[in-house]
């Protein structure tokens, strides 16, 4: 694909974003209906958080230090007297629901131009590297989040892709404190910022298989139970995350659970620098007035065990890395490095996959982006050459919840040098 072109289509298609796309995005996500506030206070470019956001996050997505009803600008309608409380158990313990609708929409459409990939809902490969296709609409995303009272709190997302595959996750947070929750329903070991990624290429470690196929981190660890939390460091900054918990596993449209054996995870982070893990003061509240500013890193491990069957056969796999999150005023950089060990029909394999990124504010609305990726399915087989491969992009804020971007993917190694495409994305949330 010759470069003139990619410049050419990728300047066509943010011009047109931005003329037509504006005026149909005017409501926003519940959390900013229930505080009237930007979708900036928490998003570095959505759905990436900022500091902020991690600490609204980690607290049960309330505001830091007790402030949640003081910044509550729409007020919740009372389920109970505060005085069934002092009567309890001969009263129901009174309790809150949001006062406006707690649900928020996402839209997606694509397009790509050249390459080779497998549809994430199909199994048909696309490989004409002078092809145009429209991905318009992509996909919609219901999103339902808020809290009960002090203690409760919920997350829940329904999609619908391409009009013929429909997902969904839910979950429930009994929230002790900001150092103590309990999460169930849909879980699963968050390692990498897949699910606050920018791009429409997934990180290669979510990508990366059990030998018979029938695990990647992207499908988590199904339904189960959770136990996490997080805590400020000396002085009121950076701090501690943690996470543990363990899940049915291997599940499919038909199965929540498919067998018999249970997944175990487990994550730890620790932050030097920057705004605390839980925040602690009023509004944005980085040692920056920038939302995209945090001078801080934060080095994290982790690791997942778990069994699945396919063909009455077992394949036992474990998975163990590490990573490191840096960010220097508009700078910020992810590394992260996995091994993944699979015993399956008397074989035993060893995988490793690692990505580093880079993203760079260059104006609060655009973001330039790039990634190298390494991916080594078996360590053992010196035939096939790793998948390399690099990832630029650029990131547009069009409006604060009007995103478009546009990326080229770049494969290195012999086997996909040919596959190189470029894909443009615009995301709504309102």
């Amino acid at each position: 694909m010759k470069l003139h072109h990619t410049i050419l289509l990728s300047s066509l298609v943010c011009a047109l974003l931005s003329v037509m796309l504006v005026e149909i995005a005017q409501a926003v996500p519940s959390f900013a209906r229930k505080y009237k506030t930007s979708c900036s206070t928490c998003h570095y470019a959505y759905p990436k958080l900022n500091a902020f956001g991690k600490a609204f996050n980690n607290n049960g997505y309330r505001y830091p230090e007790g402030q949640d009803l003081e910044m509550t600008k729409v007020e919740p309608v009372s389920l109970g007297s505060e005085g069934y409380k002092q009567v309890w158990p001969n009263a129901i313990w009174p309790t809150d629901m949001a006062g406006t609708s707690p649900l928020g929409f996402h839209a997606f459409g694509r397009i790509h131009f050249g390459g080779s990939w497998d549809d994430a809902t199909t199994t048909d490969k696309v490989e004409d590297d002078k092809a145009l296709y429209f991905e318009i609409p992509h996909e919609l995303e219901l999103l339902f989040a808020g809290t009960f009272s002090d203690n409760i709190s919920y997350f829940g997302e329904l999609e619908l892709e391409h009009e013929t595959e429909l997902a969904y996750e839910f979950s429930v947070n009994y929230d002790f404190n900001p150092s103590l929750h309990l999460r169930l329903g849909s879980i699963g070991l968050s390692a990498s910022p897949e699910g606050k990624r920018l791009t429409r290429e997934h990180y290669n470690t979510e990508g990366l298989k059990n030998q018979s196929g029938t695990w990647r981190m992207r499908n988590g660890a199904g339904g189960g139970v959770e136990l996490w939390g997080a805590g400020n460091g000396s002085g009121g900054k950076g701090g501690y995350t943690y996470s543990a918990g363990i899940g049915n596993g291997q599940n499919d449209e038909d199965n929540f659970d498919m067998n018999t054996a249970k997944d175990f995870f487990g994550r730890a982070t620790y932050k030097i620098g920057g705004l605390g893990e839980i925040g602690g003061t009023e509004g944005q509240a980085s040692a920056t007035s920038a939302f995209y500013e945090d001078n801080s890193v934060r080095l994290g491990g982790f690791f997942y065990a778990g069994e699945a069957i396919k063909d009455t056969l077992d394949d036992k796999f474990s998975v163990i890395g590490g990573d490191i999150d840096f960010w220097y005023d508009r700078l910020n950089v992810v590394a992260l490095f996995m091994s993944m060990k699979s015993d399956y029909n008397s074989n035993e394999r060893t995988s490793l996959a690692y990505f580093v990124e880079g993203q760079y504010v260059i104006y609060p609305w655009m973001i330039g982006e790039v990634r190298y990726e390494f991916t080594d399915k078996d360590t053992d087989d010196d035939t096939a050459d790793p998948a390399t491969g690099l990832l630029p992009g650029m990131i547009f804020m069009v409006r604060t919840n009007v995103k478009a971007s546009v990326e080229y993917l770049i494969p290195l190694d012999d086997a996909n040098k040919d596959n190189d495409r470029l894909t443009v994305q615009f995301n709504i949330a309102f």
